[in-house]
């Protein structure tokens, strides 16, 4: 009962720093192009969180009975040491992935204690950890190439259809975070009705008191792009999340979402794209299992 409890208030830490810290992404632009205002963009944010998670959550079942025991004292452990991952790289402002750094969590408690892994489900796991982003990159220059690198005759209309499909995309982009990244979570602790009621909570407290520093700095940045970049990088991701989540394959928002602004930024010819920030963040998904399964397996 004990380990029951402290699981649950480590599903809630998790689900709150993974609202707070995520929802920048979806609705980043929303916000910083004045689209809409902070609290209606930040309402979008969340409501997509709790929707995707209780109609899509359970699509995760798989990868959270093919990657941890179902015991609490092993699902309390994985929690902790994600979450002190998670919250020193927040700290560090470093952007490790919580769903890679819990898989790998797992996967290294697996290895310890000699429980049955599943490998094909991880070699599938880990191959849309690599293709993904692959196909983000690419999906999103031709897109941005092919649909928006010409000339309009109505401007105006097309920017207020743009800033439409903006709201849907970023409301989709929540969706698929609550679907797969909080419903991993939801799976491993167990997909009942207190989980759901705990994470609910978090996701809206998350969403409102822990997001807005990030919300302004993401959507200073991401308005920097134009309209048309971030619906691309936008759809595209939260397509192959959704993707991802249908096979029952836990992937991470930032690695296609970040895929995703790069396949724009190299489809301007004449556009400088700083390279150190993209290769730190695909430093940090090696990171991110990697130091989760060292944990996971050693202490």
């Amino acid at each position: 009962m004990i380990l029951f409890i402290f699981s649950l208030v480590l599903t809630f830490l998790l689900t709150l720093l993974v609202s707070g810290n995520n929802l920048s992404a979806a609705v980043g632009t929303l916000i910083g192009s004045r689209i809409v205002g902070r609290y209606a963009g930040v309402l979008i944010g969340s409501t997509g969180f709790f929707l995707g998670l209780v109609l899509e959550g359970q699509f995760l079942h798989g990868a959270a009975l093919s990657l941890v025991p179902h015991s609490y004292f092993y699902i309390t452990y994985a929690f902790l040491i994600s979450f002190l991952i998670f919250l020193f790289a927040n700290i560090g402002r470093a952007p490790l992935s919580l769903t890679m750094a819990l898989a790998g969590t797992a996967l290294g408690i697996d290895m310890r204690i000699g429980y049955s892994i599943d490998y094909r489900f991880v070699m599938l796991m880990v191959a849309f950890w690599i293709i993904a982003p692959v196909i983000s990159v690419i999906a999103s220059y031709l897109a941005e190439r092919g649909l928006f690198h010409r000339d309009f005759k109505n401007v105006w209309n097309v920017a207020r259809w743009l800033k439409f499909l903006i709201v849907i995309s970023s409301f989709l982009t929540a969706f698929t975070l609550g679907a797969n990244t909080l419903g991993f979570i939801a799976n491993v602790e167990g997909f009942h009705l207190i989980t759901i009621i705990v994470m609910t909570v978090a996701i809206f407290a998350g969403s409102f008191f822990l997001s807005s520093g990030v919300i302004k700095r993401v959507g200073e940045e991401m308005y920097s792009m134009r309209y048309s970049n971030a619906l691309v990088s936008l759809v595209i991701s939260s397509l192959l999340v959704e993707v991802a989540t249908f096979f029952a394959v836990p992937l991470s928002n930032t690695q296609t979402l970040t895929s995703s602004v790069f396949g724009v930024g190299i489809s301007y010819k004449y556009k400088a794209i700083y390279m150190r920030p993209f290769l730190i963040i695909i430093l940090t998904w090696v990171l991110s299992p990697t130091i989760g399964f060292i944990l996971g397996y050693l202490v």
